[in-house]
């Protein structure tokens, strides 16, 4: 290839390597530090079909998931679940607040990528924090788009994905969620969530770096090929 010397490509490929390398940044994320994120450990005792509560204080899958506050429910094989075999309800007594914590290992100063599907069929306030504080981006309710299938996973397309962002502040952090459900005579009084997902995030700079470093090397070798004779 012979390149004139106001030929664009080397602009071109020096933006192409640094939009490459921000877009590196969501796909490389580290692997998911939560445990029992489905919840598939969760009463494993109970029998398809079983929807048992929890009470504050009580361990939903031996010492992992911790109710905090209220009752929490585990749906499982119904028509409440998200993915595999159970679901997390967040409102077991009807009303709440309701809460469960999982406490993480944490790199201070890290930022943590939060995700989890969740879906409602009743109004209600939702909140998750790490290490105490709210995680920004998350909402404040959870959108109500019911559950009218009967059979178990019938209903997963109506589970949103949601996801914020929270950094840590200490070597391990407090993972809560937490719902307050606002049943009427009319409404169901589910809040289910599922496949919680916390994963660091690294540092941008690294990533931008190594993207500017790489079309250095192949803007400067195209320089050569250009001022070479012949």
């Amino acid at each position: 290839m012979i390149l004139s010397r106001n030929s664009s490509l080397p602009h071109t490929l020096l933006a192409g390597l640094l939009l490459l390398g921000s877009g590196l940044l969501p796909a490389a994320r580290a692997g998911n530090i939560v445990q029992d994120a489905g919840f598939e450990s969760a009463d494993p005792t109970a029998l398809p079909g079983d929807s048992n509560t929890f009470t504050s204080g009580q361990s939903i899958d031996g010492g992992i998931w911790t109710v905090t506050q209220g009752t929490v429910g585990v749906d499982t094989a119904t028509s409440f679940i998200f993915d595999g075999d159970k679901s997390l309800l967040l409102d077991g007594d009807n009303s709440g607040p309701d809460s469960v914590s999982q406490t993480l290992a944490t790199t201070p100063g890290q930022l943590y990528a939060i995700s989890f599907w969740a879906n409602a069929d009743v109004p209600n306030s939702f909140l998750v924090t790490f290490g105490g504080t709210a995680v920004a981006g998350v909402p404040t309710s959870i959108a109500q788009n019911g559950f009218p299938g009967s059979d178990p996973l019938s209903n997963s397309s109506r589970f949103v994905l949601y996801s914020g962002l929270a950094t840590a502040t200490s070597a391990s952090t407090d993972l809560t969620f937490t719902t307050t459900a606002f049943p009427t005579i009319t409404s169901g009084v589910s809040v289910e969530i599922d496949n919680i997902r916390v994963s660091a995030i690294p540092e941008p700079p690294a990533l931008v770096l190594a993207a500017i470093g790489s079309a250095g090397c192949l803007l400067y070798g195209l320089a050569r090929r250009r001022l070479s004779p012949g």
